[in-house]
């Protein structure tokens, strides 16, 4: 599936935060899709990028991102152990 295949409830458009949760690169943090005009901000700044769903996590993976984020996690980890996460 890819981003621009995403259906938006009428919940989500009164709500952002009910939006799709969408990973971003080099980072942990996710982006909310709420609805198309996000959706095509997200594409114009990203690409149309292929999405899979964790269900667990209840968000969206974008494999092509997943090099950048594990470079980032790496980063964090290092900084964690060296100063602690508190």
């Amino acid at each position: 599936m890819r981003v621009s295949e995403l259906k938006f409830t009428p919940e989500m458009l009164e709500n952002v935060w009910r939006g799709h949760a969408i990973e971003m690169p080099k980072t942990d943090a996710q982006r909310y899709v709420s609805n198309p005009k996000a959706a095509a901000k997200f594409i114009e700044a990203f690409g149309d990028v292929e999405i899979v769903r964790n269900e667990y996590y209840k968000c969206w993976e974008v494999p092509a991102f997943a090099v950048g984020r594990e470079a980032y996690s790496k980063l964090k980890q290092a900084y964690c152990d060296q100063f602690g996460s508190e």
